[in-house]
């Protein structure tokens, strides 16, 4: 019979799985910290390191010598002596009882008649090790004095005991480990591989060969190789099932599935429903792959079936008993290991069990688009109402993204963390790339770019309300894999691949910052989510794919189902990917593009995805069928500020004069760029809805402030008025009320299928900007159809502000 895996887990279990082999897991061990203090089991131990340990890493230097250089093969003496160092001094600590008693272990006890003429073969390693010095300690103190990244010569090889385990995959692991008593000297291990790195624990003795560098303050063995390792994991506490769980198991099984010893464990067991029989769930936590299979070789009365391949890419395996059947899986997931075992019995998939319950509860119970039509105007002073979008409740920060939580926060100064990502196959230097000027570019005053610099951008787009605190990491990060890797690297997700290789490199960089600097202070408004992650790599730009593009991501997974990792507890729920090649596109004379860096530093590509990041859309139709704003628009063909919809939605501008008199109102507009000065016409208005409703906006654009010098913008001052439709869709799911922005101006990909946009420009005969005695058209609609309410005359056009007409259409 088929079995599919209930996806009923506990929620991080579950959780865990949603990138597959995509996601990378984080930080926290649940074992408490290493003690300082040596067990008498170490003690004991050192007694015969000397000689049990040189045979083991004879063999270990052999295989080292495999996975690593053949710089090791001819170091394999030196590598010996600096274990034997460590040793000495353990044997030294104990009184040299193996140097004088045991013969068998001293290399010349029968070699010499006079204990004294051998001094120097025995005593000068173990008795004298205060006075020399320590080749590991060495090595340890020139790791530290190097200067951010700098490589350590030659191949290094220390053991030591691990303190902290960030990251484990299969066979693999990052992960800190203290030599010695010399804990002010902890080292890194980046991506360490080994058969058994991916099981290894804080408290393990481990024995980790490779190239030493430093980045940052961060001392780390580059993708080292593990030589040896010696568990010291304390023995399992929990042995059995309770009472009442075994009276559980004989009342639907009628006896009770073998135990596996752990520390901690859970048994849940599922009434069944018409898509899945009644089962029970039993997993540990903390185990090893030893013990998974030491639990698959204990079930001798049962049969072994088959093995599969389940929908997380793990093997599973399956036993029978009569019509038992036990599923067996062994995960990995936020650096514990998961024991699974799927306890099935019975042929009828319905159950016999009934239903756990009916209903909607768990679909789309409730959908509504939300809209002002009908709502009429509210009553003014001298011909205008005062908005105030503070007032609005239905307000979501961020657009089109009703299911997303947190987000870069629009005002303020949140922490933006830009990290510069380079390749094996394509390095910085190789290509001239320089984290200066990517310094320059997120951070440099007016001036020291090509237009602005994404801070200086959007200080003054906000009026000073957004001061972005950008830290760009000051050395390159270098990802595991090369670029092919990563291109390809792609997951199955709700049954379509999905590309997934730029969120694998995010987990990888931030698991790897989080050893050398304290990401929550990344989190400004404690939401547990880092404010912004920005990833700026060295790939060329390709239009064709994705992974060389530019882009904001944020379709993670939702943090109240567990799916995101923590570093120093706080997640990563979108992210920013670009190619450093932007910072050198530029508009040839004959309209094409060249990437060949002869404008100086171009930033519009990094300030759009900003954009993006705080939350707008883009502004220009993605199915190229038609062009709402024009191209006239920071989010649409990446020109100038700006739109004042934008600026609403971000909370800039929290008020504006929504035009209601009875017949004719005349009113003066400043320059936009001053202090963001707008006017308002709608047919209807709801408070309660501020700046998500259907209206018109008026402003009084001047190539000034941002738009100064920007050839692609308008080349004349003058009246410009955008159309907006930024009703909301309400949906419940769950039983939480979502809000999305309905329209948006990508017709052709429309997720709702309407033809309406989110924002367009009002032309006067095809042209965008209204001069001194131009008028707004009386049959301009509403997208119901509707004329809109005012149409105005342009009186005057001066250096200190516009002066209109408002005129009630009849």
């Amino acid at each position: 019979m088929k079995r599919k895996l209930l996806v009923l887990l506990l929620s991080v279990f579950t959780a865990a799985f949603a990138f597959g082999a995509c996601a990378f897991p984080t930080p926290d061990s649940y074992l408490d910290a290493l003690k300082n203090s040596s067990s008498s089991e170490d003690s004991s131990s050192s007694e015969s390191s000397s000689s049990s340990e040189d045979s083991s890493s004879s063999e270990s230097s052999s295989s080292s010598e495999d996975s690593s250089s053949s710089e090791d093969s001819s170091s394999s003496e030196s590598s010996s002596s600096s274990e034997d160092s460590s040793s000495s001094e353990d044997s030294s600590s104990s009184e040299d009882s193996s140097s004088s008693e045991d013969s068998s272990s001293s290399e010349d006890s029968s070699s010499s008649e006079d204990s004294s003429s051998s001094e120097d073969n025995s005593s000068s390693e173990s008795s004298s090790s205060s006075e020399q010095t320590d080749p590991a300690l060495d090595v340890l103190k020139a790791a530290y004095a190097l200067s951010s990244g700098e490589t350590l010569a030659g191949t290094h090889t220390l053991t030591g005991v691990v303190t902290n385990v960030k990251t484990s995959g299969d066979k693999e692991a990052c992960l800190t480990f203290v030599v010695g008593e010399y804990t002010q000297y902890a080292m890194y291990c980046y991506w360490l591989k080994g058969d058994y790195a991916g099981f290894l624990q804080v408290g393990d003795e481990i024995t980790v060969t490779g190239t030493i560098k430093k980045f940052g303050t961060l001392v780390e063995f580059d993708h080292p190789t593990l030589v040896s390792y010696v568990s010291h994991r304390a023995p399992y506490t929990l042995t059995d099932f309770t009472a009442d769980e075994k009276a559980l198991f004989i009342e639907h099984l009628g006896e009770v599935i073998p135990f596996v010893p752990t520390n901690e464990y859970e048994v849940q067991y599922f009434p069944a429903d018409d898509d899945y029989p009644a089962q029970f769930m039993y997993y540990t936590v903390g185990n090893t792959q030893a013990d998974f299979d030491e639990y698959k070789n204990s079930l001798t009365d049962y049969t072994f079936v088959e093995e599969y391949v389940d929908d997380y890419g793990e093997t599973c395996y399956v036993y029978e008993k009569g019509d038992i059947q036990l599923d067996l899986c062994f995960y990995l997931y936020e650096n514990e290991y998961f024991l699974s075992v799927y306890v099935f019995w019975g042929d009828d998939t319905t159950g016999s069990g009934g239903s756990t319950g009916g209903g909607s509860s768990g679909g789309n119970t409730d959908e509504e688009l939300i809209t002002n039509d009908g709502k009429g105007l509210p009553t003014g002073t001298n011909g205008v109402y005062s908005v105030d979008f503070t007032k609005a409740t239905y307000v979501k920060n961020v657009t089109e993204q009703g299911y997303y939580q947190g987000g870069c926060p629009t005002v303020g100064s949140p922490k933006v963390l830009v990290i510069p990502v380079e390749f094996s196959d394509v390095t910085a230097s190789s290509k001239g790339y320089s984290i200066a000027t990517l310094e320059t570019a997120f951070n440099g005053a007016n001036g020291t770019t090509d237009y602005r610099s994404v801070h200086d951008y959007y200080y003054t787009a906000s009026y000073g309300k957004l001061d972005l605190d950008i830290t760009v990491v000051g050395s390159w990060f270098k990802p595991k894999n090369n670029s092919t890797y990563y291109k390809n690297a792609t997951m199955d997700y709700y049954g379509e691949e999905v590309m997934c290789g730029d969120q694998m490199i995010m987990d990888e960089a931030l698991a790897y910052l989080s050893m050398s600097m304290d990401l929550s202070l990344f989190d400004s408004d404690n939401n547990t989510m880092i404010d912004a992650v920005v990833l700026i790599t060295t790939l060329d730009v390709n239009y064709d794919s994705d992974f060389q593009w530019a882009y904001r991501y944020w379709n993670i997974y939702t943090d109240d189902e567990g799916y995101y990792y923590e570093y120093d507890g706080v997640s990563a729920n979108d992210y920013l990917w670009a190619s450093y090649q932007f910072l050198h596109e530029r508009t040839t004379v004959s309209g094409d593009t060249a990437y060949d860096n002869k404008n100086g530093i171009n930033t519009y590509t990094y300030i759009h995805e900003f954009g993006h990041v705080l939350g707008a859309d883009d502004y220009y139709d993605t199915a190229y069928v038609g062009s709402p704003m024009g191209g006239y628009d920071i989010m649409d063909s990446m020109t100038g500020d700006h739109n004042a919809f934008t600026k609403f939605h971000y909370g800039w501008l929290t008020s504006s004069r929504l035009v209601v008199a009875d017949s004719s109102v005349t009113l003066t507009l400043e320059d936009f760029s001053k202090n963001g000065d707008t006017i308002i016409i709608a047919n209807n208005w709801d408070e309660d809805l501020g700046a998500y409703q259907e209206y018109f906006i008026v402003v009084y654009y001047t190539n000034n402030g941002l738009n100064s010098g920007d050839s692609g913008y308008f080349d004349e001052s003058g009246i410009v008025v955008y159309h907006v439709n930024a009703s909301l869709y309400k949906e419940i799911y769950e039983n939480e009320t979502y809000y999305d922005i309905y329209y948006n101006n990508t017709d052709g990909s429309d997720e709702y299928g309407t033809t309406e946009n989110l924002i367009e420009y009002v032309t006067l005969s095809g042209e965008y900007v209204y001069g001194v005695g131009d008028s707004l058209s009386a049959n301009v609609k509403d997208d119901n159809g509707n004329k809109i309410a005012y149409t105005f005359t342009v009186d005057a056009l001066t250096e200190n502000g516009a002066t209109l007409t408002f005129t009630k259409n009849s």
